[in-house]
């Protein structure tokens, strides 16, 4: 069986972290895995100059440094089992059942590679402990988004248990395949659906129209709009009038993503959006 896999990190979302992904858990019955990275330090080195500039001052300065570094790894260790024990535990009291730790070292993206084969979810903050608000996007959230084939959902501050969400369509390939995991996953089973597209003309097209008869078709309570306007603002101010509580959408092909991500619409949704966003694959 496939795993939800939750990324800890000790900032600020790790408790949304930890309350999506119960949620997740017990919405699909699959095992919850509880992940700390540790990061690679880099170790001090010996200059290349130090017989000019002295190299017993030089061998003491390092030495004090090397010593320093053992005493970060250690700490960050404990610290990190401390953090995976506390979620474990958090986890365990909203019912999950099935609960692993499992810590790490090197990078984040390298070690969900290595888990990808046992991978259904992956839930992650949307900014990690080196950002001090959330209307940033992590460091290493890109680069995840790129690798992970697994649907991916991304939070914010908070989490609440979703009732309702938005689809964001846009009658692409990748818009299509949307629609058909959202019929599938259970993870949407029993959730209000609003299927939404901007469009400047205000047409419906056909394929609008055939997605929200085959959601319909599948027994989901579909609301279907068109909005116009700028797209992420469009799909955000739909989200905030309808108080939706999450928004979904498709995740790109690999090949492409590098030059899609950037500068796109599904990044200025993860950036300003206050709800969790769904990244289907």
């Amino acid at each position: 069986m496939k795993n939800i896999v939750a990324c800890i990190d000790g900032s600020k979302l790790t408790l949304a972290t930890c309350e999506a992904s119960a949620w997740v858990a017990q919405k699909v019955k699959a095992p919850l895995i509880l992940l700390h990275v540790l990061d690679k330090t880099t170790r001090p080195v010996v200059s290349e100059l130090s017989g000019q500039i002295g190299l017993g001052t030089q061998e003491e300065l390092l030495n004090e440094l090397v010593e320093l570094d053992e005493t970060r790894s250690r700490v960050a260790l404990k610290h990190g089992k401390q953090l995976l024990e506390d979620a474990r535990k958090w986890a365990c009291a909203k019912g999950v059942e099935e609960i692993s730790k499992l810590q790490r070292h090197g990078s984040l993206q390298e070690s969900l590679i290595d888990l990808e084969s046992e991978l259904r979810v992956l839930v992650i903050g949307k900014s990690g402990e080196d950002h001090s608000t959330s209307n940033t996007i992590g460091s290493q959230l890109e680069s995840v988004i790129r690798s992970i084939k697994a649907h991916t959902l991304v939070v914010s501050d908070t989490f609440i248990t979703p009732n309702s969400y938005m689809i964001a369509f846009d009658g692409s390939a990748t818009s299509e395949k949307l629609i058909e995991k959202a019929m599938n996953t259970p993870l949407l089973a029993g959730l209000e659906c609003h299927l939404v597209m901007v469009d400047e003309t205000g047409n419906r097209s056909t394929a609008f129209d055939q997605a929200g008869m085959r959601l319909r078709e599948a027994g989901l309570s579909v609301n279907e709009n068109i909005l116009s306007g700028r797209v992420d603002e469009a799909l955000l101010n739909y989200q905030q009038e309808q108080q939706l509580d999450m928004i979904v959408m498709g995740a790109f092909g690999h090949s492409k993503l590098r030059q899609f991500f950037v500068g796109s619409n599904t990044t200025e949704v993860l950036v300003k959006s206050a709800v969790p966003l769904l990244l289907i694959r």
